[in-house]
């Protein structure tokens, strides 16, 4: 059986994550944005979502005939919405970063490095500071949900270690997310504490991330312990497809919850237009401070040049040009 009449949520989000796609797209073709910009992080979310959707989209219209093929489709939308919420926590952290290192000059998080450091020093820096501790949990939290999501959808294969499978892969799943929920309290800790220090505008926008993320995480776990809520729960299946309440519960306390977050993120870039202020990333600091030092000296340059100019048209330049040429008049 089709189960066609639960692909409209997934494709109400993908048609929302294109939205996304086509904006970002459009301000690196029109080089309003960098590829070694924030905004980079915040675009291969997008990419992860958009394949998630498509995954979600797929499931849907797929039937229980085709069981291998619909249990790797769903496979592979969990694994890609764990990306998803991955890549959103690293975002979030990246822009706070960003904002730091540009309203502050530095930041708690992550160091400045300045331009021509040799890359060994380059490495010994970041590797030293508070985001590479921080990266290197995501990383493992993200590794540690997807080997549970790996157990629960072999469990549904291999009814002999079922129990075991199930029991390690739920173990796993709520350690992995337990982790990005905490990392996502320090990083609005972080936020608050640079916000009483100098707050605006575009900090409020990466502040209000928080609490999406927050639910999101929180669902991430309930989804684990709760079965009513677990795509791993044959009872959540119907005759029609999936029960609503479930697709509502996903969609709203899930995918909403990124989305927003996302668009809060993006929204920093269209700061200034309420008001706020430009938001630099560190290489665009460094060549607007290297721009004003050259202009500094051509201007340093250029005054000298019209000093020496001014001088030899004076008329004690021409007395001394006169003097230079007949000694004998003196």
């Amino acid at each position: 059986m089709v189960a066609s009449g639960d692909a409209a949520p997934g494709l109400i989000f993908l048609i929302l994550y294109l939205g996304f796609f086509a904006l970002l797209t459009t301000l690196y073709a029109q080089k309003k944005i960098s590829w070694k910009s924030r905004y980079s992080f915040v675009y291969f979310h997008v990419i992860m979502r958009l394949g998630g959707q498509i995954s979600g989209v797929i499931f849907s219209f797929l039937s229980w005939n085709q069981f291998n093929t619909r249990l790797n489709t769903l496979v592979a939308y969990l694994v890609l919405s764990a990306e998803g919420y991955f890549s959103l926590v690293l975002c979030s952290y990246r822009f706070l970063i960003v904002w730091q290192q540009d309203r502050f000059e530095t930041s708690n998080l992550e160091p400045r490095i300045p331009k021509g450091t040799p890359w060994r020093q380059r490495w010994k820096m970041v590797q030293r500071s508070p985001m590479a501790a921080i990266e290197y949990m995501l990383i493992g939290a993200n590794a540690i949900i997807i080997s549970g999501g790996s157990l629960l959808s072999n469990a549904m294969q291999d009814p002999a270690n079922k129990q075991h499978s199930i029991s390690t892969g739920k173990a796993l799943r709520v350690a992995g997310t337990a982790i990005f929920l905490a990392l996502v309290q320090v990083f609005a800790l972080v936020a608050i504490q640079s916000y009483r220090r100098k707050g605006d505008r575009t900090l409020l926008c990466i502040i209000a991330v928080w609490p999406f993320l927050t639910v999101r995480g929180a669902f991430g776990i309930i989804q684990v312990l709760v079965s009513t809520f677990s795509y791993y729960n044959p009872e959540i299946y119907t005759d029609d497809g999936i029960k609503p309440s479930f697709l509502a519960a996903e969609y709203i306390l899930a995918t909403l919850m990124e989305w927003i977050s996302c668009g809060l993120l993006i929204s920093t870039y269209f700061s200034r237009v309420v008001g706020g202020e430009v938001l630099l990333e560190d290489w665009q600091n460094e060549a607007k401070r290297e721009k004003e030092q050259n202009d500094l000296e051509e201007g340093g340059a250029g005054g000298l040049a019209e000093d020496e100019r001014t001088q030899v048209g004076s008329p004690r330049g021409g007395d001394e040009l006169a003097l230079k040429k007949s000694p004998t008049q003196v």
